[in-house]
């Protein structure tokens, strides 16, 4: 009877659960040699994979560069402003003063606020995305949440160093003191998403999501018994 070697690699949707294996494959029945998966054929093993297809592949590619882009632009923006711009303008005239930070405030908001809009858009996207691989996960959520809460208190100072609302007018007037808030959050943000991404699901969560059921189509029919 011929056979062949095949090697499959098993990789979960979150891409930390891996098996990657080789298994002597009965070349008549499509069946694994291995009595440990002798109810198995090839096929249903593949099935495990659970392909996402190329549109959610292509959708979850470009919403990763969205997100990490946007965060690159802001965070970046706000560091550049924190260490640079300020130091320098203290070295010009008032009223040269002014007018850059009447300049720079006009450009910047169009960042802030298209920024955030597609920060919210990618970001909830990545969450769905990433939610159902850490079912069980609490310090997963608990990291998330904190994440999301330093985010948001972003959102809200830098929309207002570059609003005019009369109520912030405060927020504005010590804008040094609130870009470093706002930069110690963005490096918070950072060193969270590094270790979730490092980490991965938890071991719970990888066991109940790793392994699809298989189909009964494919196990054999039991055979009764019959004499030699």
């Amino acid at each position: 009877m011929d056979s062949a070697v095949g090697a499959q690699r098993y990789m979960s949707s979150s891409g930390v659960a891996q098996l990657a294996t080789d298994y002597e494959i009965d070349g008549s029945s499509n069946r694994f040699a291995n009595p440990c998966l002798k109810n198995l054929s090839s096929d249903s093993f593949l099935r495990t994979s659970h392909p996402i297809g190329p549109i959610m592949f292509a959708l979850d590619v470009l919403s990763r560069i969205i997100h990490v882009g946007t965060a690159i632009t802001l965070v970046g923006g706000s560091a550049f402003m924190l260490m640079v711009l300020l130091p320098s303008a203290k070295l010009i005239s008032d009223e040269a003063h002014q007018t850059l930070a009447q300049a720079v405030t006009g450009r910047w908001k169009r960042f802030i606020h298209g920024g955030i809009l597609l920060f919210l858009l990618s970001g909830f996207y990545n969450y769905m995305r990433a939610i159902p691989n850490h079912k069980g996960d609490g310090l997963y959520h608990g990291l998330l949440g904190v994440k999301m809460l330093l985010a948001f208190t972003i959102f809200f100072l830098a929309s207002a160093l570059v609003g005019r609302s009369a109520a912030f007018e405060g927020i504005r007037q010590k804008r040094a003191k609130w870009l470093k808030v706002i930069v110690l959050f963005a490096a918070i943000i950072v060193g969270i998403s590094g270790f979730v991404k490092v980490r991965g699901p938890s071991i719970n969560a990888v066991d109940a999501n790793a392994v699809a059921p298989i189909d009964s189509s494919d196990t054999p029919e039991p055979q009764p018994a019959t004499a030699e």
